[in-house]
């Protein structure tokens, strides 16, 4: 399925049949049904316009007339019941390349009126410095095809046997979140990923995408951040600690402090929680461990061993085997607010003496 096909199906999904704009609420997906937003209805009138069907281009008209109607001193609310207050500079900015694309493209079936006021509203784009999170580097690459600047530093972070970011990135519910990035590349890459084909309110902005020839290679995960799967279920691996890390061939080492976290978890790797993985202790099941025993993390596509022991320092430390969420899960709200999502493989200390460094071995 075609990116344009994406945007089109997630906006008719949320498009309301007395109001015809798209209803989405980011901030609040519950109150989704009664807010209007702004910038996602631009990327669906682009959506419609490039699906090339007279109805649609009509429609695509007929929105941005009204979308128009809504702005002040040429800026725009984030949502349109927030009229007049446009309490976001930034929007204008995230606006220009829908814009862009809308006259590059179908000036000539806007008519004159039509693409002078999308004229007068367009500004200049705010380059895209320092992209990490995978929202930033689909806006780099958003740009790119505008500016024809290399598209390969944004590749680097793909990879195409699990079909997933590999680099800091959220989770939603059990596997990274769906971004816009997600999109481009299953689009250029011609392959998309299980949960990128599910509906998802990203999608809204899938028109954003045109086709690219790219070329991609499996780049080296760092032992901090497993991801694996063939494009069904994305699993992963995080390594999250108090101490200070530092990575070597065969796993890292942890500097603890002489001060205790007696009540924390100071090592935790979290796993996500999947019926075809199981996790065991000495190839037994269990629900603690101490150094010194290897831990087995078995699923479908790939099997890993972890374990801790002590290098310098002494100290006496307990592990666990219990259910938690990672760091920057997005899932926790609503009904599923006290759910947990990952397991966790963690250590804490129970006593130590002086500063202490741990080796964990992962293979």
């Amino acid at each position: 399925m075609k990116a344009v096909e994406l945007a089109l199906k997630a906006g008719r999904k949320r498009q309301s049949e007395m109001t015809r704009f798209v209803h989405h609420c980011s901030e609040n997906p519950e109150k989704s049904s009664e807010t209007i937003p702004t910038y996602e209805n631009f990327c669906f009138a682009l959506a419609l316009l490039r699906s090339r069907i007279a109805e649609n281009v009509l429609e695509a008209k007929a929105l941005l007339e009204k979308l128009l109607a809504f702005q002040v001193n040429f800026e725009f609310p984030v949502y349109l019941h927030e009229y007049p207050v446009c309490r976001y500079a930034g929007l204008k900015s995230k606006l220009y390349p829908v814009i862009f694309f809308i006259l590059r493209d179908f000036h000539s079936v806007l008519g004159e009126k039509l693409c002078e006021q999308l004229q007068a509203i367009q500004s200049h784009p705010e380059e895209v410095s320092s992209p990490e999170s995978p929202e930033d580097w689909a806006e780099y690459l958003i740009h790119a095809q505008i500016t024809g600047q290399d598209k390969t530093p944004a590749l680097q972070f793909w990879d195409r046997s699990c079909l997933a970011f590999i680099g800091p990135q959220r989770q939603e519910r059990g596997e990274p979140a769906l971004t816009l990035y997600d999109l481009f590349l299953g689009q250029w890459g011609g392959n998309y990923s299980t949960r990128a084909m599910q509906d998802h309110p990203v999608h809204l902005r899938a028109s954003l995408i045109y086709p690219a020839e790219i070329t991609t290679s499996t780049p080296a995960q760092s032992l901090q951040r497993q991801f694996w799967g063939s494009g069904g279920s994305t699993h992963s691996l995080l390594l999250h600690t108090q101490g200070d890390l530092t990575e070597n061939k065969d796993g890292f080492h942890v500097v603890l402090q002489e001060k205790e976290a007696q009540e924390e978890m100071e090592i935790a790797c979290f796993y996500n929680l999947h019926p075809d993985t199981t996790v065991t202790i000495n190839h037994q099941k269990a629900t603690s461990f101490q150094l010194g025993d290897k831990i087995q993390i078995i699923s479908k596509d790939r099997q890993l061993e972890l374990s801790f022991s002590i290098i310098s320092g002494e100290g006496q430390f307990w592990g666990h085997l219990y259910r938690a969420n990672r760091p920057g899960q997005l899932s926790c709200k609503g009904d599923d607010k006290h759910e947990a999502f990952d397991g966790v493989i963690g250590l804490r200390t129970i006593k130590r003496y002086s500063k202490t460094i741990l080796q964990i071995s992962l293979s």
